[in-house]
């Protein structure tokens, strides 16, 4: 008996390992135009959001938003819509006493949608059709 417990208690610290996560590169990304997509719906979440808020006016002084030019038209506006049908759905919010009239959870739900599965095979089909898209013009 005494030796069960020895070993289950051993087993119990062999089996307890750390878990490692890679730690974030700014200018490593697994897909930058997948980044470069998602990054644009996000952006089109918030600047409906908030139309004609100063704010954006300010962040367009100092920031480049993303870094990949490689969207067509086509994608830009596609990201574009999908940002404003967000934006424009989004639920009266249910838990807020102190909320006025165009008030809302709009930066929480941008991001939460940004990180969605339903956005990342929304981005990951786009990819795809754009790769299909360069082959098809590539033999010609």
């Amino acid at each position: 008996m005494k030796n069960i417990k020895i070993l289950l208690i051993l087993f119990y610290f062999c089996s307890c390992s750390t878990n490692t996560f890679p730690k974030f590169d700014y200018n490593k990304s697994d897909n930058p135009w997948i980044d470069a997509y998602k990054d644009n719906v996000f952006f089109s979440c918030l600047k409906e959001s908030y139309k004609n808020d100063s704010i954006f006016k300010l962040i367009e002084k100092k920031d480049v938003l993303n870094p990949y030019d490689g969207l067509s038209l086509e994608d830009l506006e596609k990201t574009r819509c999908l940002g404003i049908n967000l934006s424009t759905n989004i639920p009266k919010p249910i838990l807020c006493d102190n909320c006025k009239e165009g008030n809302n959870y709009y930066m929480a739900n941008c991001l939460h949608y940004y990180i969605s599965k339903e956005l990342d095979s929304i981005a990951k089909k786009a990819y795809k059709n754009f790769l299909k898209f360069e082959k098809d013009n590539s033999k010609n």
